[in-house]
């Protein structure tokens, strides 16, 4: 009985050996596929670093001149459009870098999700043959299922935005008895964004490895597989993805507060952006072999079902 238990134990935690390994079924592959998942992140905290950061510190010293400033003077009206300047430039290099970010996201996410699902099935391709077979194939499924999850992702975020600013709005002398329900409120809906994000990445794989699943059919079929097919292989898979997503997330927080050696900062951020390629990389394989096993097991117990059935051949 306790082997027995410690197998079903070990069972949960095989599809994540196995996306570990993948990447290196096919290196020539995984290899630029890596390299193009790491650069968003790259781009976006280098920016910060070098654009956003020093241009609001500009733009700081500047409010605070204007607030000792006369308003009547030339000064002041210099100050005011050096402010403009500063701001416009800041917006401009913010929502420059955040669509190059998100166009690279959706292309990142369907280049690594067709990497992890042709190498798991047993393909070798290199990544122009992976892109010419991608634009050939069941493209648009896994873009609209991206879309789709990213919308409704961040319509989640943004009622916990609102939970939180309800939250802070409460009166004092409600505040211990209504304080204590929205706060546990709270956490139930960010641990059930935090299920969802993991859905979503299953999701992707269902619409990658099924072409007749996309959009609301591909969230429908991963929520079915991760809370009825595998659960517990489900669960696991949220626990390591918010797990490792805590661990690497230090390094970030070390290279955007060290600011006395630029060059040091800067090789902090590459070290940060290649670890968040590999974890990105890892979510990419886990959530594919997640999803292949549960398939082949939902076959299993179909098979299994449909062998149990009568047929009333043997009583003849």
């Amino acid at each position: 009985m306790a082997a027995r238990t410690s197998a079903n134990f070990s069972s949960c935690f095989t599809f994540l050996k196995e996306a570990l390994v993948l990447p290196t079924q096919n290196p020539k592959l995984f290899t630029p596929v890596f390299l193009l998942i790491a650069l968003p992140s790259f781009l976006v905290l280098s920016t910060n670093v070098l654009f956003v950061q020093p241009l609001s510190m500009d733009m700081a010293e500047l409010a605070i001149k204007l607030q000792t400033t006369d308003p009547s003077s030339a000064e002041y009206r210099m100050i005011l459009e050096e402010l403009k300047h500063d701001v416009t430039q800041l917006i401009l290099v913010v929502v420059a870098v955040e669509l190059v970010a998100l166009v690279l996201g959706f292309v990142n996410q369907c280049v690594g999700f067709f990497a992890a699902s042709s190498t798991y099935s047993g393909d070798r391709y290199s990544l122009p043959e992976l892109l010419r077979k991608a634009m050939k194939g069941n493209l648009k499924g896994p873009l609209i299922t991206i879309a789709m999850v990213t919308v409704l992702r961040v319509t989640y975020m943004a009622l916990l935005g609102v939970l939180i600013y309800s939250v802070m709005q409460v009166q004092r002398h409600y505040l211990i008895k209504v304080l204590s329900v929205q706060v546990l409120l709270f956490v139930l809906c960010f641990l059930a964004f935090l299920y969802f994000n993991v859905v979503g990445m299953v999701s992707v794989a269902v619409s990658v490895g099924d072409t007749e699943r996309r959009g609301i059919r591909a969230l429908r079929q991963a929520w079915r597989l991760m809370t009825r097919v595998r659960r517990k292989e489900g669960l696991v898979l949220v626990v390591a993805i918010c797990l490792l997503s805590i661990a690497v997330s230090p390094v970030n927080l070390v290279a955007a507060a060290y600011t006395k050696n630029m060059v040091l900062g800067l090789c902090l951020l590459v070290v940060y952006a290649l670890l968040s390629g590999a974890e990105q990389l890892f979510y990419f394989a886990a959530a594919t072999v997640y999803y292949c096993q549960a398939m082949d097991s939902k076959g299993e117990a179909m098979d299994y079902a449909y062998a149990k059935i009568p047929t009333g051949e043997a009583n003849c």
